[in-house]
């Protein structure tokens, strides 16, 4: 990659986290990778107790970015979710990467329970089911979410999981973004959590579409791949 320097002109990046994920142990390398460029990024941490908690926390994180003017804001898995409800004004392009692009009535489970069971769906677990929040079956973690990458690698990312509250699964969005945004939608094929099926019926709803050969967390195997693509974004040629 070429290093551009930190006066660069590029647009903020905003990057939100999925469920049972932590903002710094999602895009910790992404961010680095990104800053690196001269591209600026913040990092949302959600886990909020519901999706208009856990959107006005992204929205908190992406008016650190406005003076870079409107931002490109990647959410992944249910992070796709709460980037929808950000404001309109505040952004420049929406990416959902493996993640749920909803309309105003969908909610994250109900979009997941429309098509066949994947590996996560199977390894859910209750952790405190009197507070409503799960965890994943360590027996599926690295095949649901971290299949490309080694088990080293797969052991380090799962021990910075956490919770997850469900009752934002079954929430709508705040908005729906999407609709006056451009956006665009990275497919995983080899996805264990998100069925791919489901992520290629909503990318249909994205004004571009790419598709990847990855798991589902591209942030950890693919990192350069994710970086280029949002750098470019952000108006910055990574390659």
């Amino acid at each position: 990659m070429t290093t551009v320097p930190p006066s660069s002109s590029a647009r903020g990046v905003l990057l939100v986290h999925g469920a049972w994920h932590t903002g710094e142990g999602t895009w910790r390398k992404v961010a680095e990778g990104l800053r690196a460029l001269g591209v600026p990024a913040a990092i949302a941490e959600l886990h909020r107790g519901s999706v208009e908690a856990d959107t006005a926390a992204a929205a908190e994180a992406l008016a650190g970015l406005a003076e870079h003017g409107p931002a490109v804001a990647v959410g992944h898995s249910y992070g796709g979710h709460v980037i929808s409800g950000l404001p309109v004004a505040s952004l420049h392009h929406l990416v959902y990467l493996c993640a749920i692009q909803p309309t105003e009535d969908e909610t994250t489970l109900g979009l997941m329970g429309s098509t066949p069971g994947t590996t996560l769906m199977a390894g859910i677990r209750w952790s405190d089911e009197a507070a409503n929040l799960s965890t994943i079956d360590p027996e599926h973690v690295k095949a649901a979410f971290y299949g490309h990458s080694s088990d080293e690698v797969a052991a380090r990312h799962t021990a910075e999981l956490v919770s997850q509250q469900m009752t934002v699964g079954s929430e709508p969005p705040v908005a729906v973004a999407w609709r006056q945004v451009p956006s665009t939608y990275i497919v995983c094929g080899d996805d264990q959590a998100l069925n791919p099926v489901l992520q290629r019926r909503l990318a249909e709803r994205a004004s571009a579409v790419v598709e990847w050969d990855s798991d589902h967390t591209p942030f950890v195997s693919r990192t350069g791949d994710v970086v280029e693509l949002l750098a470019g974004l952000a108006g910055l040629d990574a390659s």
